[in-house]
Formats: C-alpha cells, structure tokens, sequence
C-alpha cells in the first residue's frame, strides 16, 4: 500500500513540476515615461534603479549641472553614476549601489531646477520636463516656441539615429515615422524621408530628400516652405535648407512646423500624408557684353 501511493503521489506532482517549469518567467516592470513642468519652486523626486538608465530630457541645452552623491567619473566611485556630455539637453543617471540617493541641481535658461535621485523598486526609464511659457499647451502655440527651442528640436531629429542607439530612453517620447511620401514637380521631387513629433512643444520635424533630375540647377525660397495636410497648409516655424538643388543631385533639408495656422494646438499626427509645398525661384540669366 505504501508503495502504491507513493506512485500515486508522483503521478500527481510530475505534470505539476512540468507545468511550472514551462510556465513564462514574471515580466519585468516597464520602464516608466514621465513629463514634468519646469517649476523652480518643485523639488523633483526621481526614482532610479542599478540596471536600467534614467534620462532625464530639457526643452534645449542645460547651461550647468550642480551635484552631490553624484559622480560623472568612473574612476571617483559615488551612488550615483551621471553621464552627461556638455552643451546636450539630456543626461542619464543610473545607481550604483543599494538604497543609492544623490542629487543634483540643473542650470536652464537662467534657472535652477532642484532634481533629487532615489533608488526604487519601479525606477522611471525617460522623463522630459516642458515649459509652460512655451510649451504651448493651451494656446498662442507659435508665439511661445522660442527659436531657441526650435533649434534643439532640429539637433533632436537629426541625431536621432544615434541617440536611439547610445541612450534609447532619450528618445522614448518622441514619436517617429519614416512615410518616404513624395510630393513630384514639373523636374524635381521632395521625399519625406523621416517625420518627429515633439508633443509638449506640438511640433513636427521633417526631413525631406530634394532630388533634381534636371540639367539646370533649381533655386526655392526655404522660409516658404511649407506642408500639407489635406485642406490645411502649415508654414515652416524653421527652416535648415540651402534654397538650392545642383542639377542631376540631391540635397536634404529639415523644416519644423508647429501649432495650427490659428496660433493653437494642432495636434498633427505622424500618420498623416504629407504633401510638401516648395517655391520655386526663377532665376533670369542676362548676357553681360562689355562696353
């Protein structure tokens, strides 16, 4: 009898012990995205983790960081490791030991924002902080992007490729798309090979392949530029363009748009088609005979 139910109790744990062994391993927590506005009179509380980086993004370049319990060097141990390369609009930090805390305070247009580092059990992977006074998130959209701002929208999408690889999480909240559309003119055409989207600044940036198939070089107007969206026509807020196709050549440009022609929020998503509008100059070439 003895025997016979200790064959009985095999017979019930082997499918059991199977049935955990096959079972999928507990998911990892995601890495949570945060946007914060940029409120000197905040101190922000991060959580942050020994596995994973935390970037933490600003709207254009940080002027100075301030920190403690933080360190930028391998070689000065602290429990807080940062990586930050000067002149960029992020940084990432990660903790280097158990129950790691530091702190660190960031220069941004004349500001000092006060970010303090714990180690969590649900560290955040990305967090961007925005600027009420010209994120435009109400209204008045275009009057408050600054040019400054736009132009470290411009270097954000044009090393995004490299960002995505060395600092994925900094580009987590900026959504992109290749459509390769392409907009034909009468010997000349215009491919929008990659578009982002910046939500809390509510602007897409476009890259555009211009391809002169002709034998005469193409002048355009760049601060004409301009994209299509079904009915609505929305002009370049900046411009990265030379205004000029060589014959039998291609050049690339970068063009931003944000808000609605209104002034407000447009909300344009990257799954638009995108139709680009280009003016054409026409150059007269005048003979020039010597008196």
């Amino acid at each position: 009898m003895e025997i016979r139910l200790h064959f009985k109790l095999a017979a019930l744990l082997i499918p059991l012990l199977a049935t955990v062994a096959l079972a999928d391993p507990p998911a990892p927590h995601p890495s949570v995205v945060k946007q914060f506005p940029l409120d000197e009179r905040t101190v922000y509380e991060i959580p942050i983790g020994r596995d994973v980086p935390t970037t933490l993004m600003f709207p254009s370049a940080i002027s100075a960081i301030d920190s403690a319990n933080v360190s930028g060097n391998p070689d000065t141990p602290a429990p807080v490791m940062l990586a930050y390369t000067p002149g960029q609009y992020f940084f990432s930090v990660r903790a280097m030991t158990p129950g790691a805390k530091g702190a660190v305070n960031v220069v941004w247009h004349n500001r000092t924002f006060v970010i303090r580092f714990a180690e969590g059990a649900e560290p955040y992977g990305s967090v961007t902080f925005y600027d009420d006074d010209f994120a435009g998130r109400d209204h008045a959209v275009q009057k408050r992007v600054t040019p400054e701002t736009l132009l470290g929208l411009l270097d954000r999408a044009k090393s995004y490729q490299l960002i995505e690889m060395q600092y994925p999480e900094a580009v987590q909240q900026i959504e992109h798309a290749e459509p390769d559309s392409i907009s034909y003119y009468k010997d000349f055409q215009v491919t929008v090979e990659e578009v982002f989207r910046f939500d809390p600044e509510d602007t897409l940036v476009f890259k555009l392949k211009l391809e002169n198939k002709g034998d005469v070089e193409i002048h355009y107007q760049p601060q004409r530029l301009a994209v299509r969206v079904g009915q609505n026509v929305y002009y370049a807020s900046i411009v990265d363009a030379s205004g000029i196709i060589p014959p039998k050549a291609v050049t690339t440009a970068y063009i931003a748009v944000t808000g609605s022609p209104t002034g407000g929020r447009a909300n344009l998503s990257i799954k638009n088609t995108f139709n680009i509008i280009v003016m054409r100059v026409e150059r007269d070439v005048k003979l020039i005979v010597p008196q």
